[in-house]
This record gives C-alpha cells, structure tokens and sequence, in this order.
C-alpha cells in the first residue's frame, strides 16, 4: 500500500538509493531528450523509418500512423519496448525515492495535478488492476514506492501495454484509408514540414528552459 505521508517526513535516501534515482534520472531524461529528436524530425521519420520513429517516440499518433505501414508484430513490439523501458525507469525512481518521485511527476503535470492525485487514490484501493489498465509514469512510480514486486510489475505493466497497443493499432487499421491519405501529404511536404516542426519545438523547450531557471532562480531566492 501507498504511503502518502509528505516528502519532509520520511528520512532521507541512503547513498545507494540516490544513486539508483540518478541512474533513473539519467535514462529519462536520455529518453525525453530521444523523443523530442523524434518528434521534430517525425514527418521525415515517419516517411522513411517508421519503426525508428516510434522507437523514439511512441506517442499514440506515431503508432497510429506506423501501424498503416509497418508489420503489426514489428510495430507492437518496438512500441511495447520502447514504453516499457520508460515505465521501469520511473519504477525504480519510486522505489529509490517513494513520494519524493511522485512528487517530482506531479511538478512536471501542473496542469493535471487533480488528475494524478486521482490516480493516486485509485492505487490504494487496487494497485494490481490500475497497473494493469493504466501502466504510466505516475502508476510506475507508485508501484515502485509500494514495494510492489518486480516480476509483477512487469507481468501487469507489459500485459496491460500490449492489449491497449494492440487495440490501437486494430483501430488505424479501420481508418487505413485516411491514414494513407495523409501519409502521401507527409510523404509529399515532409522537408518544409520538418522545418517548421523543427522550429516549433525548438522554440518550445527554449521556453521550458526558461521557465524552468526562473522558476530555479525564484526558489534560491526565497531560499535565502
């Protein structure tokens, strides 16, 4: 079960468990920093090397996209590994961390903090079946911090994965006709489309860069 006393009062991570959250730290932010490559170079990606694409980024709109020229098989299992390789990261960061790692993912969800502490709630009553028909980074980390064990963390997070994977990619094979149709616009204008995403998301995590040292910068100072 959960433990939803604040971060003050538990006592401070052993070395070995800050080194474990660094290790964890590093891989996320290697995978965050992958899917945003992926992201701004997706219309040349999804043209060209659709698996690599969602290797890289698996969000739902890669898949979908994917899944209309790409083996069913192939694709489910790039997605699956790719996801996966996120969820366990944040697993081992609950487990390293406890409530400091959910508060960190709630930092990082300002705008669905009511929707994560939902999520929150809905684990201490049933941990089993929401990692099962939710598995995400803010499940991942409470599965962690619970001491839930591993090899059932695993068994429930890949299981619940592939079903809802598969079900998405048996639903862009219902729209395959439309799919296609903007595949060959993607196909036709993926350089300037490129370009211009290219821009777009580079201007974004400008601003999240920003955003993120005032918001540093205003903690030293009260801090002071």
């Amino acid at each position: 079960m959960v433990q939803s006393q604040p971060s003050e009062t538990q006592p401070p991570p052993s070395p070995a468990q800050w080194r474990l959250a660094r290790r964890c730290l590093f891989l996320l932010g290697a995978l965050w920093a992958l899917s945003t490559v992926g992201r701004a170079f997706s219309l040349y990606l999804i043209s060209h090397y659709p698996l690599l694409l969602v290797g890289m980024s698996p969000m739902g709109s890669h898949v979908l996209l994917a899944a209309a020229v790409t083996h069913p098989v192939a694709l489910l299992a790039v997605a699956t590994t790719r996801r996966l390789l996120f969820y366990t990261a944040m697993f081992f960061l609950g487990r390293a961390l406890g409530t400091r790692a959910v508060e960190w993912v709630e930092a990082r969800a300002r705008h669905f903090a009511r929707f994560v502490r939902f999520i929150e709630r809905l684990f201490e009553k049933a941990p089993r079946l929401v990692v099962l028909l939710g598995s995400g980074p803010t499940v991942s980390a409470l599965a962690g911090m619970s001491g839930m064990p591993l090899s059932t963390y695993l068994t429930l997070a890949t299981l619940g994965l592939v079903v809802r994977l598969w079900i998405w990619i048996q639903f862009a094979e219902i729209f395959r006709g439309p799919i296609e149709q903007v595949l060959a616009w993607i196909d036709e204008y993926w350089l300037p489309g490129t370009v211009v995403l290219v821009t777009i998301v580079g201007i974004h995590q400008w601003r999240r860069l920003r955003t993120a040292r005032a918001a540093r910068a205003a903690a030293a100072g009260l801090g002071a």
